[in-house]
């Protein structure tokens, strides 16, 4: 990652699209700062949201550039399955939430620095992780793949991408991944997801890497894209960074998981944010 990034400053889409004559990707309405997301962590626009539900309140920490699992809403604010899988168990729990933007490079870090309590982006979870920091049990498994726009490539399969420049969002499981499949040795790091699909309609990159749940957002009837299920990366599973030992709050997160699984809020928000899944 893939966990986490932010304001409401405008994509150069235009200026983008007037260094090539390729098509820049199409707009992704829940994705709109996600070009510079990463200049503005922290700045004084950076919209704090909270959620009052009365007893002991929690700070998120979320990089808001990375749909459907944190993105921004029309007024800026922070939106995505991870905010809403949140507040739906903090109601349930009785624990109040503060939400506040960060950016992709440290974000996992604020929680044993003390800065937050949970990051919560889309992270996936990993053995080398688990030595570092706490995790919630997993709430959503994705594959790893790669979207490509037709109009410029036709590939057949993932192999097809060897050695060819891929790009990649940086400081990100995504990027760790993609150099351990092997597939190139020519990664394209970029900002976010979204600034990768930038890079491809310039032509400096023939396909973007990630998970399925955050490239198939991307995949309207409208667009030219497709994607290449890298199969042997496999799956992957999301959760919920938490401060190395805080069983305390793991099991608060836990508890609402299974509660959320139980009475059907669960699939209800996965439906939402993610129709595929429910396919």
């Amino acid at each position: 990652m893939k966990p986490s990034i932010l304001s409401t400053l405008i994509l150069p889409v235009v200026l983008l699209a007037a260094c090539n004559d390729a098509p820049p990707p199409a707009a992704q309405e829940q994705d709109k700062t996600a070009a510079t997301t990463e200049t503005a962590a922290g700045s004084a626009t950076a919209t704090v949201q909270e959620s009052n539900n009365g007893g002991e309140t929690y700070i998120v920490m979320s990089q808001p550039s990375y749909p459907p699992f944190a993105t921004r809403g029309d007024k800026g604010e922070m939106i995505g399955l991870d905010m809403d899988l949140l507040n739906a168990i903090a109601k349930k729990e009785g624990f109040s939430l503060k939400f506040i933007p960060h950016a992709m490079t440290g974000l996992l870090e604020t929680v044993n620095a003390g800065e937050a309590d949970i990051v919560a982006t889309g992270v996936n979870i990993t053995p080398e992780r688990e030595q570092l920091y706490t995790f919630s049990k997993s709430y959503f498994d994705a594959k790893w793949v790669a979207i490509v726009d037709k109009q410029q490539n036709q590939f057949n399969s993932f192999e097809d991408l060897k050695g060819k420049p891929i790009a990649v969002q940086k400081a990100s499981l995504s990027e760790t991944q993609l150099k351990a499949s092997g597939i190139t040795d020519k990664p394209v790091l970029v900002d976010t997801v979204y600034m990768g699909l930038t890079t491809m309609a310039q032509g400096n990159a023939v396909a973007t890497y990630d998970v399925d749940a955050v490239l198939n957002t991307y995949l309207k009837p409208d667009a030219s894209y497709y994607t290449l299920v890298d199969e042997k990366s496999g799956t992957i599973p999301f959760g919920w960074v938490l401060k190395k030992g805080n069983t305390e709050l793991k099991a608060k997160l836990d508890k609402g998981i299974d509660d959320l699984k139980a009475d059907g809020t669960y699939q209800q928000i996965i439906n939402k944010w993610y129709p595929k899944a429910a396919q």
